[in-house]
């Protein structure tokens, strides 16, 4: 008896095992996946593997189970089939910048994703995201040379839909996307692809935004968007307080022209950004030399920025400034600034490279760089301030190096166009132009 039951506990410890390599292992040569209490997590580096009708994906198996899907940064493609058929899936989803190919049914029948993050990758594979019915918005950003056939189609709650400079869109790329309003399309001349691209489609019912001026013209009646009501995007946009901000379409740039403290944004545009904003395609972004300041949320949700200079004479960045930039790589502070508000690096997971101007580190709290990697993520630093950086809170979790002198940008030596750093009273200020401004930004008379 005693051996029976013996033979009986083992047998149970194997199927445990079982069960417990069934919930993990490898998906490329660098990569691994992992269930953990309805959490699917893909981490590692490089491309995942492709899998296909005959050979699905290692965690299939588990889909009924699967509710929240969770990729880390640092793999490089989504293979062919890789998350086909995880009907439970409803969080919203983040591909990592750094992926060049989503691969062919990549996404296809995951009905329940309501939103997911497409970063600057080269192509989008057949029937990727076909059948993702909850997705309410696609944002297809400056880079992406190639959709695939029927990436989306049989998307019925897809409402808008964004394009930047995309030079081939596959054949029924948007069929039955029956509930389809709004598309805005910012390249300069129009997609000359097939009409089918939007078969079953009312296009009566949908407006097309499109890039002003001559360009504008060249839209109407034109092969697949003829029939759509059209509407045309401003290269130009007052933001108030004598602040500009100019678009350049077929670069994917802006530049901000104006003096002073960059006011502060509405929230809630940050969070709900319409495919008519054009931050959406900004990958590169120029900011003026008689900057004092960065208002609240300002830069926000500025989703495919990939490096960001900001300009000597800014003094504070405020609450949320760059929060959400899910493509930023690459960072420079300068030595003017002096105050760094909650969340401003917030959720920027593809940060890789920090370089900090100031000698003394600025005092911070850990949510500043919230959802960041920060072991994987070099700051550099001026000479002989590697100690203090060490020292300092949230600062001393970099990887931290000294600024080579042939790296980053030369910090620019006072002067009055940029701005003087002065002590009145106690208090810093900046002298610019004649001007002074205190550490907010606002002038001090």
């Amino acid at each position: 008896m005693k051996k029976i039951f013996t033979l009986f506990v083992a047998a149970v410890a194997a199927v445990t095992m079982s069960a417990k390599t069934a919930e993990s292992g490898s998906c490329g040569a660098n990569l691994t996946w992992n269930f953990d209490s309805g959490t699917l997590t893909i981490s590692g580096t490089g491309p995942m593997t492709n899998y296909s009708t005959d050979n699905l994906a290692p965690w299939f198996d588990l889909s009924d189970n699967i509710s929240v899907l969770h990729i880390n940064p640092g793999l490089t493609t989504i293979g062919d089939y890789a998350f086909y058929g995880l009907t439970k899936v409803a969080n919203d989803v983040h591909i990592p910048a750094g992926v060049t190919y989503i691969g062919k049914y990549a996404f296809d029948v995951c009905v329940s994703i309501p939103s997911v993050f497409i970063p600057v990758v080269d192509s989008i594979g057949a029937y990727a995201f076909g059948l993702c019915a909850a997705l309410n918005s696609v944002f297809i950003p400056y880079g992406v040379n190639r959709v695939g056939e029927s990436a989306f189609a049989f998307c019925t709650g897809l409402k808008e839909v964004a394009l930047s400079s995309t030079t081939g869109i596959g054949q029924y790329a948007f069929r039955s996307c029956t509930a389809l309003e709004r598309v805005a399309d910012y390249s300069l001349y129009p997609q000359s692809n097939n009409g089918n691209i939007f078969e079953d489609v009312n296009v009566g019912q949908c407006e097309l935004f499109v890039p002003v001026d001559e360009y504008a013209q060249t839209w109407y009646n034109k092969g697949i968007w003829d029939g759509f009501r059209q509407r045309i995007l401003s290269s130009t946009e007052d933001m108030g307080n004598g602040f500009y901000h100019f678009y350049d379409f077929e670069e994917g740039s802006m530049r901000v022209a104006g003096e002073g403290m960059l006011p502060d944004n509405v929230y809630e545009s940050m969070l709900h950004p319409s495919v008519t904003d054009p931050r959406f395609q900004v990958v590169s972004l120029s900011l003026p030399e008689g900057l004092t300041g960065i208002g609240k949320y300002y830069f926000g949700n500025y989703w495919y920025l990939d490096s960001l200079t900001i300009p000597e004479g800014v003094s504070v960045l405020k609450t949320s400034a760059f929060q959400n930039c899910y493509s930023l790589r690459t960072v420079t502070i300068p030595s003017s600034t002096v105050l760094i508000e909650d969340y401003v690096f917030a959720d920027c997971y593809s940060l890789k490279t920090v370089y900090n101007y100031a000698v003394t580190p600025q005092r911070i709290n850990g949510s500043v760089f919230a959802e960041v990697d920060q072991s994987r993520c070099t700051l550099y630093v001026p000479k002989g301030s590697v100690p203090a950086y060490r020292a300092a809170d949230v600062w001393k979790d970099f990887v931290i190096e000294e600024m080579p002198a042939q790296e980053g940008v030369e910090t620019p030596s006072g002067s009055p166009s940029r701005g003087e750093k002065v002590l009145r009273d106690g208090m810093l200020l900046i002298e610019r132009n004649g001007k002074t401004y205190n550490a907010q930004g606002a002038e001090v008379r």
